[in-house]
This record gives C-alpha cells, sequence and structure tokens, in this order.
C-alpha cells in the first residue's frame, strides 16, 4: 500500500525550536502553547458543578515528524509517578540516530538516556501538565538543513483520573473537531484532535460522555453509541469511544456517457470524496480500469483509452511495449476534488473506472458501498469499413465529394487528415471502422491503416510483426511509390491498392505502382500510447495528454 506523504517541517519545525529554546541548561523547558478548554454544555436542568478541562486537541506546533528520524512516546496520557518513554525510530538518515539533541517540557525526574546521540529518554511523570500537552523533540542536522521530529503527552494531576477516547468514522478515519462534554461528578469538555483523540481529567465517579458537532455538511450527523456512560477512578483510565455513522462517500462523475471511437474525443471527469456531505480533502483514490479483469488485459485488450490530468498521462503506465495497466493512485485536492481526463481511442466497446478510496491508514475503505464507485463510457463504432475496401472508398470520396483534394502525400499530415475525416463522419468520409497510424519503415516515415476494433499487436522490441492480426493491415510509405506523381494521384482520386504488411516487408514486386524493398520493417512512431488503436496527437480537444 502507498506510504502516507511526509509532513512538511519548515513552520512548525521553526515554531517547535522557538518553544524549546526558552527551555533552562539543566534539561527544563518551556510551557508550550497552551489548547484553549472546548465549551462545556450542560442539560438546562443540571445544577451547577465544578468544571475540569479536556487537554485539548493535540498540539499542532511542534509535532512534525521528519523522514530523517522519527520519534515516538509508548503513551499520551499519563499518571503522576508513571515512566514515560520516548523511542527514536529509523528513518532516511539511517538506523542510528547521529548528531541530534533531545528537547523536552518540563514533566519531572530524568530517568535515563536523553543524551546527545540516545535512541531513547526516559522519564518519571511528575507534575500535571495542568490540561494541556507537553512535547518531546529530537532536533538534527543534514545535507538539507534542520530537521526535528516531536511527539507529544499529557500527565494528569493528583487525585484525578482520565477519560479519553477515540472518535472515527465507519471508515475506520479518526474524526476532528467532534466536541466531547462529560457530565457527572464534575463537568469537562474537551474536543477531538486530526488524530480522533481527546482526553479529559475528572475526579473519580460515573459521566454521561456526548458527542456533538464534528463535520458540517448536508447531512445529519448522528455518532454510535449517543451517550456513553462510563466510569472513572481516581489514578486510572475510563475509556469512550464513538463512531461517526458516516464514512468517505467518493463519487465518480463523467461528463458523457457515450461518445464516438474516433481517437480525437476527451471525456471529462470528476471524483469526489465527501464525509457527511462535506468535502473531504486529501484522499488517497485507487484508479482501476476495466475492474474485475486481469491488468493486462486491461491495456492491450478492448475499448483504449487513457486517463489524464493537467496534461501529464496517469494511466495506463509504461510504453506500448511494455504496458503496465495496474491501478494507480490519486489524491483528491483541499475541495475534496479530482479532476480527469479521459481522451478516447479508436476502438470501440464499454471502458469501465473504478475509483476506490483509501482510509487514513494507507489501506482500501472497508465500506465499498459509499468509499468506491465505477462508472463506464461507451465508444460507439464509426462504421464497419474494411481495410481492403480502404482506397476504393478513398477514391470514391475524392471523386464523388471532393474530399481529401487537399491531401498531402507526406504520411504525418495524411494521417491526421484521415483521422479528422474519420471522426467528422457524414458526406467527408466513408471511411467508419478505420484507424490510422504513424509509423517507421525503412525508408522513413509511413501510414498504417487498419481495424478500428482490432489493433494491431507488437513485439518486444516495438515492431509490428506479420502475425496473421497484422498479416492484411495496409501500408503506405511514400518513398516507396513507384507509380505516376504520388501527389496528383492522391488528390484525384486515382491511387491503386496499397501493399498490406506482409507485402510490405518481404518486398513483393506483386503490388502494381509500389517498389517495395525486402526487408522492411514496420515499428512504432511513438510508445507513448499515441496511435495504434490509443488516438492521435496534436489533433485532439484541449485537455489531451498525448
Amino acid at each position: 500500500m502507498p506510504a502516507h506523504k511526509p509532513r512538511s517541517s519548515s513552520l512548525r519545525a521553526a515554531v517547535a525550536r522557538a518553544l524549546l529554546a526558552a527551555s533552562s541548561a539543566v534539561l527544563v523547558l518551556g510551557t508550550v502553547t497552551v489548547i484553549t478548554q472546548a465549551a462545556i454544555t450542560q442539560p438546562a436542568s443540571a445544577a451547577p458543578v465544578t468544571q475540569t478541562g479536556g487537554f485539548g486537541p493535540i498540539p499542532q506546533e511542534g509535532l512534525d515528524q521528519s523522514r530523517c528520524q522519527g520519534l515516538s512516546v509508548g503513551s499520551h496520557i499519563y499518571f503522576q509517578g508513571q515512566t514515560v518513554v520516548a523511542s527514536t525510530s529509523n528513518g532516511i538518515c539511517g538506523s542510528a540516530p547521529k548528531d541530534i539533541t533531545w528537547t523536552w517540557t518540563a514533566v519531572g525526574n530524568h530517568i535515563s538516556g536523553c543524551e546527545k546521540d540516545d535512541r531513547t529518554c526516559v522519564f518519571r511523570a511528575g507534575a500535571s501538565t495542568d490540561d494541556q500537552y507537553g512535547v518531546i523533540c529530537i532536533l538534527g542536522d543534514n545535507i538539507q538543513g534542520p530537521w526535528d521530529s516531536c511527539d507529544y503527552f499529557g500527565v494528569v494531576g493528583k487525585d484525578f483520573g482520565v477519560l479519553d477516547g477515540y472518535v472515527l468514522d465507519k471508515s475506520g478515519d479518526p474524526v476532528a473537531g467532534v466536541d466531547i462534554t462529560a457530565y457527572g461528578a464534575n463537568s469537562a469538555g474537551d474536543i477531538t484532535g486530526s488524530n480522533g483523540y481527546y482526553a479529559m481529567q475528572v475526579h473519580a465517579g460515573t459521566y454521561r460522555v456526548v458527542p456533538s458537532g464534528g463535520p458540517a455538511g448536508h447531512h445529519t450527523i448522528d455518532y454510535r453509541p449517543q451517550v456513553n456512560n462510563t466510569t472513572v477512578v481516581d489514578g486510572t483510565e475510563g475509556r469512550a469511544d464513538f463512531q461517526l455513522q458516516a464514512g468517505i462517500q467518493l463519487n465518480l462523475k463523467f461528463d458523457q456517457s457515450q461518445v464516438p471511437a474516433n481517437g480525437i474525443d476527451v471525456v471529462n471527469g470528476t471524483i469526489t470524496t465527501s464525509e457527511g456531505g462535506k468535502p473531504l480533502p486529501g484522499v488517497m483514490v485507487e484508479l482501476e480500469v476495466m475492474p474485475g479483469q486481469p491488468a493486462a488485459e486491461a491495456v492491450t485488450g478492448g475499448p483504449r483509452a487513457t486517463i489524464c490530468s493537467q496534461g501529464s498521462r496517469l494511466w495506463p503506465t509504461g510504453t506500448n511495449v511494455d504496458p503496465d495497466g495496474y491501478p494507480v493512485n490519486i489524491t483528491t485536492g483541499s475541495n475534496g476534488q479530482y479532476a480527469l481526463a479521459i481522451t478516447v481511442g479508436t476502438t470501440p466497446g464499454t471502458w469501465r473506472l473504478e475509483a476506490w478510496a483509501f482510509n487514513s491508514n494507507g489501506t482500501l475503505s472497508l465500506d465499498p458501498a459509499q468509499a468506491a464507485d465505477t462508472q463506464s463510457i461507451t465508444f460507439t463504432k464509426l462504421g464497419s469499413n474494411h481495410v481492403s475496401s480502404f482506397v476504393g472508398e478513398y477514391n470514391h470520396a475524392v471523386i464523388g465529394t471532393g474530399a481529401f483534394r487537399l491531401a498531402s502525400p507526406n504520411a504525418a499530415p495524411l494521417t491526421a487528415t484521415l483521422a479528422q475525416a474519420t471522426a467528422a463522419g457524414g458526406a467527408a468520409s466513408v471511411l467508419g471502422g478505420l484507424a490510422y497510424a504513424l509509423v517507421n519503415a525503412k525508408d522513413g516515415q509511413s501510414l498504417l491503416v487498419f481495424p478500428a476494433d482490432d489493433p494491431p499487436t507488437l513485439d518486444s522490441v516495438g515492431a509490428l510483426p506479420t502475425v496473421a492480426k497484422n498479416a492484411n493491415d495496409l501500408v503506405m510509405d511514400p518513398a516507396e511509390w513507384d507509380g505516376a506523381n504520388f501527389d496528383t494521384a492522391l488528390n484525384t482520386g486515382h491511387l491503386g491498392p496499397f501493399p498490406t504488411l506482409v507485402q510490405f516487408d518481404s518486398g513483393s514486386t506483386q503490388v502494381k505502382d509500389w517498389k517495395l524493398v525486402k526487408g522492411n520493417e514496420i515499428t512504432e512512431f511513438n510508445s507513448n500510447f499515441d496511435y495504434l488503436g490509443w488516438g492521435y496527437p496534436g489533433i485532439g480537444q484541449p485537455g489531451a495528454c498525448y
């Protein structure tokens, strides 16, 4: 599964260093930024009670995790007298820390470690951190500049217990911004942080814990359970977890459901991720083409189409010779959306795309009914002409309608001319069912004509072998024309038969008006999924990524 994108450390590292720089020389640091206690709501009938606070959301300032070296604290909530252990983890700077220093918020007595380049920092929790979190960090430098990794912890005061828990959605992802209020011997409140966690210190007793708020969208917010009755004993933890009755909701939409298989059109698509009706940004989504069939078939058989975004091809990856049809991943933007452009090929059929959201832990969502969507586009046939009728139909179009009378005899512009005319249909084209490719031959660029619903096969070096699938495809190499002026023949409708691939490769002398060279070999002109059933570069609509 894909790894999560590392968090940027520049701003937060600067804030953390500014805070930690105020520490004394005996390893006692200044207090971290105080987290404002969440507003506490009580039932109208409740008598005034003594209030204690929640620790609040995790302190975002100073919680960077550098790729160079990670840091983690075993538990985030401690009672006085417990041992706090912070440990480094391996990163791209190697398995052992190098030239790192430790800094932390004052919490109690230092026990071991915490010296330069140590793997751990151990101390005994002392005074309460007073309804806020402390931080512990490692600081270092490498060739790219200074870095830091930090984690957080809170120490519960004397004669208190802790009431804490997580709020997750149905997809298993954390839900931030949920107000948690506890009613009981004393009242307390907190708000979940980005990891869905909340914690509040309370006196011993039984509490009625109620979640509220959360994602503010078009849907009613509902939690299970709606109320959690939890008992807390001084010096212990009381747990109250909740599940938001929503999860990642994914919607895949195309602006067209049916288009001609003309190799030119572009279908625009949008992926939207939301939760509770509110846009959910930064969601990783897996895109799988032709779900349910082997990846190799998805890219080599059936309708051909590429997935593009911002002018770059996302799928398939690889080349025509070595195509990779496996799923690819994208991430929705700050508005919870991702824009796609589907570049249509020339092979008719039904093309399907499945989009499936990942949970924040890097696994595919457990709720495909909401977090996955599959949509299809039908690429319709343009006609049923056979390659054997190409020259006759071409001559007929020139003589009968005047079409193609300005056609260039060079392979590249002629390929574009034929493609555009075939896509346009009507009187200008009686060539529906055929497709064209610019290819290389021994004497230079050539035109290949093949059935639109049966693109040619390439071998491992990008050549078109004379196998049965390719044998009757037609080849036009202007350099090997031996008849009267080719330009005139092309523009007056007096072309003779084109050689087949077999005839072209063998240097056959049986094709009138052609002086074919023995040992010819046709190879692909471009390996980046251009031509050969995938489309026509340079003549498509804006948004294509050829």
